[in-house]
């Protein structure tokens, strides 16, 4: 009994210390990158690094910019829904399948000049808007364990996240006689994260003998938000050997984010000990612990290889990013925190798109597949007491696998002339399958995060 006794205390005085701070966990949710952009860059899965004419290449291939002939000017809106649940668990913890409310806005706005309609060399300037990230998903959590005495212990745990990150990008790019162009992009990005959940521990009524009346003895309630900032430089190249053939290549920076994390943590513990047993305590106010901390946070670096193929009205692309995360790392007070990239595995993303002209409509289809982020069995750092204070995080989610499937239908009114008017609408099914432990000692469950999203485009090349 006396194991338990000291179990219980010890659980308290941890979440005392800290639940939920800023680690590799949270601050990857900065580089994380949705498929999304125009809807005809959406529908056709994002594989137009080396086709080019698409505003949305703008910081995956900066030279796609140059390939424009004609001035364009467009706005993308959209509407999604989600929802996240638990799909397996070892532990056979449960979770409610929580659909977030119907969300959406602009996702993308743009605007080129271009610098030349002839078929010569031309210099295109471009200016885009681009929401990169934005999740709204709420995990919750809770199974039954046996204690260190073997009595049934409940344990209730649930996340609720709202994240956005926006870029606004500016290119310049080089069209030399429509075989090689170049281009360069400069992303200035902000940040907005938020979240909030609780963390609770109870013994039910008749489950332990020395509390038949059962006992909440761990409650913690917690919320985080951070914003801030972030700039990077990218450089491309596409070549176009014969008018059917393109090749692409770019390569981006890391992303150098500047971050201010809040944080408010608020204990409600209802036992104590004295002379070595436990007691209730329902009368003690809640304990608060709240700070704020400054920190840069570096994300990876990436390359950009596509291809692109045209034959008579039908355009094929693929495309693959790597993201390297060797340089990856959390600094506070330029000092290097140990729970940087020691976390992150090197990731992909592949693309392909296939659109199909008829006359005034367009026809496309897509596919994109982005790789885990995490390495195995890697779980929240608590050894960084100077940037995480009084705090620690319990829980760890190793981002996973997301599979985009995607299609769309698009509307020209002078396919052949380069004024023109267009509308463009894409779907998108998404599923991030990703992995969850709510300390370091469990074994991990698996949850899967899916998101269904209709984009509209309208735009006009003049």
């Amino acid at each position: 009994m006396k194991t338990i006794r000291y179990t219980i205390f010890s659980m308290a005085i941890l979440a005392a210390s800290a639940i939920q701070a800023q680690t590799s966990f949270d601050a990857a949710k900065l580089f994380d990158e949705d498929l999304n952009g125009t809807a005809r860059y959406v529908s056709m899965g994002g594989a137009m690094g080396a086709l080019g004419s698409d505003i949305s290449v703008i910081s995956k291939n900066p030279a796609g910019i140059g390939t424009y002939h004609k001035s364009d000017i467009n706005i993308s809106l959209s509407m999604a829904g989600s929802n996240t649940g638990l799909t397996s668990s070892p532990l056979e913890a449960k979770s409610d399948n929580v659909k977030s409310e119907l969300f959406g806005g602009m996702d993308n706005i743009g605007l080129v000049i271009a610098g030349g309609d002839g078929y010569g060399s031309s210099l295109n300037f471009a200016f885009s808007y681009r929401r990169l990230f934005k999740n709204d998903m709420t995990l919750t959590y809770y199974d039954a364990i046996l204690d260190a005495d073997g009595y049934e212990l409940w344990r209730d745990f649930q996340d609720r996240q709202r994240n956005t990150v926006k870029s606004w990008d500016m290119n310049l790019s080089y069209n030399c006689n429509d075989v090689f162009y170049m281009g360069l992009t400069v992303g200035i990005l902000s940040t907005d994260t938020w979240s909030e959940g609780y963390l609770y521990d109870r013994y039910e009524r008749g489950k332990h003998p020395d509390f038949p009346n059962g006992l909440d003895y761990t409650n913690v309630d917690f919320m985080n938000s951070a914003t801030g900032s972030g700039w990077n430089v990218a450089l491309g190249t596409i070549f176009r050997p014969v008018p059917a053939i393109r090749f692409g290549l770019a390569v981006k920076s890391p992303t150098l984010f500047r971050q201010t994390l809040y944080y408010s943590d608020y204990l409600y513990d209802d036992c104590y000990v004295e002379n070595g047993l436990l007691k209730e305590n329902h009368n003690d106010p809640a304990e608060k612990f709240t700070n704020s901390v400054d920190y840069t946070l570096t994300s990876p670096w990436s390359f950009d290889f596509s291809t692109g193929l045209t034959f008579g009205h039908t355009a094929l692309g693929f495309e693959f990013e790597g993201y390297f995360t060797g340089r990856s790392s959390l600094n506070v007070n330029n000092s290097k925190m140990a729970q940087g990239a020691v976390d992150y595995s090197n990731y992909s993303t592949c693309s392909f798109g296939i659109e199909q002209n008829i006359g005034k409509f367009s026809l496309r289809a897509g596919y994109n597949v982005t790789g885990p982020k995490f390495k195995n069995n890697v779980f929240a750092y608590q050894g960084d007491t100077d940037f995480n204070m009084k705090r620690k995080d319990c829980q760890s989610e190793l981002t996973g696998r997301t599979d985009n499937w995607t299609c769309g239908i698009g509307f020209c009114s002078a396919p052949e002339d380069g004024t023109q008017f267009y509308a463009d609408f894409a779907f998108i099914h998404s599923n991030r399958t990703s992995q969850f432990a709510l300390y370091a000692e469990d074994a991990l469950s698996e949850y899967r995060y899916t998101t269904n999203k209709c984009q509209l485009t309208l735009g006009f090349c003049f």
